[in-house]
């Protein structure tokens, strides 16, 4: 048992409806279809849905009892439920929720590491467990669970048996932030960089700065933060914060605690040099490409220093490293095409990494990008879109594929930037795409596919991986 009956009415101020005082309940449960013998359900509510309509199937699947909103306790009030079920009536089920996981976290001492920005937060976040995870007994983040619905579940995942919990936030407004870290109670904080991504909301980088500072404002003073220092913006955000800084980068120079001195492209990922606190050199590997995961696999290393592990710990846990789906999955197919799949998501910082991997992994071959639409960028999309375009012109890459109204600007922009017209397709959907890349990809072709969450790109790749 997790929580008591007792516990859940008095954290979410609710009252009992049905059933017997006593007892309680083994978790917690959003879905009715997913349900486990003595949970307690959950009936949010989602733009085109009500979990409310669902409460009966999932007492009948096994859940001990259900919460209830008040506001729809007149639609219940002849209800029929099973027998010996519980029904405890609040005000909102989403607050409630999260302020069972803000109690359940309480009840535990593990240091908690949050970790956020606009650009590989996901990644950092798999490095830094993985790292951990050498030594000790590990909780991360899975998935998306890191926004005001998904962290509460991580939290309430707690068990005496972790040592550590590495929590990834996510936003896409202000006050986000703000809010999962004052459910999460973050010991120590992670921010990686300030890029574009979320512009609509928010309106310009400084704004976005300021929101993801919302981390390091709940870390306070007795918390660790640790930024990257090649960041101007992180730096300003570590000059104005009251507890203890540790910033990592490439470049010297005053409060850089960690330098990575240049790295490597390798056929597996990259190698990097990294000067250490004490003025110690050693060597890195990990098994993505790029500078940007270089940055990623520092705070890793940042971290691991700051609990103690030695070097070769930690090497062990960048080398070993599982990530999570779709962030530079490289595949070679049956019939010799290298797919990347990067579909997961995508903001203009993102695109120009995944397409200088793609340069770095494949200087010497055939390198298609099919790259989707950017959302979330406000007025500035269209120019964002070109630009990213141009890059990709600059550097090299043999084809380009659009998918999507936005996506078409990245194919002006790189006819801008000098790439042959007849290299260029501009399409509308993902299986137009699929057409396409089966009249124009050869054995020994790199294919790399990225695109904002929504496209849904990933379909590409899993096609031509099965196909070919």
């Amino acid at each position: 048992m997790i929580f008591s009956k007792e516990e859940v009415l008095k954290v979410t101020g609710g009252k009992l409806w049905r059933g017997k005082p006593g007892g309680g309940f083994t978790g917690v449960a959003l879905d009715s279809r997913q349900i486990g013998p003595g949970e307690l359900f959950f009936p949010l509510a989602g733009e085109n849905f009500n979990g409310h309509d669902f409460i009966v199937n999932a007492l009948q699947g096994g859940a001990a009892g259900s919460l209830l909103e008040e506001a729809w306790l007149p639609s219940f009030a002849a209800g029929d439920f099973p027998a010996g079920k519980t029904i405890i009536v609040v005000e909102n089920t989403l607050l409630s929720l999260q302020k069972l996981a803000a109690y359940h976290r309480a009840k535990f001492s593990l240091p908690v590491l949050a970790v956020t920005g606009s650009n590989g937060k996901t990644t950092t976040k798999d490095f830094i467990a993985s790292v951990l995870s050498t030594r000790y007994n590990v909780l991360k983040t899975e998935g998306n669970l890191n926004n005001h619905l998904g962290l509460p579940l991580m939290l309430l995942r707690f068990k005496k048996e972790h040592e550590v919990a590495v929590l990834e936030l996510g936003m896409s407004g202000p006050g986000e932030i703000a809010l999962l870290t004052d459910l999460c109670r973050p010991t120590k904080g992670v921010i990686t960089n300030i890029g574009e991504a979320h512009l609509g909301f928010l309106g310009s980088r400084e704004n976005i700065a300021w929101a993801k500072g919302e981390l390091l404002a709940g870390l306070n003073s007795r918390g660790k933060a640790f930024l990257n220092g090649d960041d101007p913006f992180l730096v300003q955000m570590g000059e104005k914060f009251a507890g203890e800084v540790f910033y990592y980068g490439f470049t010297a120079g005053f409060g850089i605690g960690l330098q990575a001195l240049g790295y490597t492209p390798t056929a597996r990922g990259c190698s990097f040099e990294v000067a250490l606190p004490g003025g110690v050199r050693d060597n890195f590997a990990i098994s993505l490409p790029g500078k940007h995961n270089v940055y990623n696999a520092l705070a890793a290393l940042a971290v691991g220093l700051d609990f103690s592990l030695t070097n070769e710990q930690i090497k062990k846990g960048l080398a070993t490293c599982i990530f999570s789906a779709m962030r530079m999955e490289k595949t070679l197919t049956q019939k010799g095409l290298w797919v990347i799949n990067d579909a997961y998501n995508a903001s203009p910082t993102s695109m120009r990494y995944a397409l200088q991997s793609l340069r770095e992994w494949a200087p010497d071959r055939p390198k298609i990008a099919v790259l989707g639409d950017m959302y979330e960028l406000g007025p500035q999309a269209g120019e964002l879109h070109c630009a990213v375009g141009r890059y990709l012109a600059d550097l090299g890459i043999d084809y380009l594929l659009t998918v999507g109204k936005l996506a078409a600007s990245i194919a002006h922009g790189a006819r801008e930037a000098g790439m042959v017209p007849e290299n260029i397709f501009m399409l509308g959907t993902p299986e137009e795409a699929l057409s396409c890349l089966h009249e124009l990809a050869r054995p020994g072709f790199y294919i790399l596919i990225k695109g904002s969450r929504a496209m849904q790109l990933e379909k590409i790749a899993e096609e031509l991986i099965n196909r070919y």
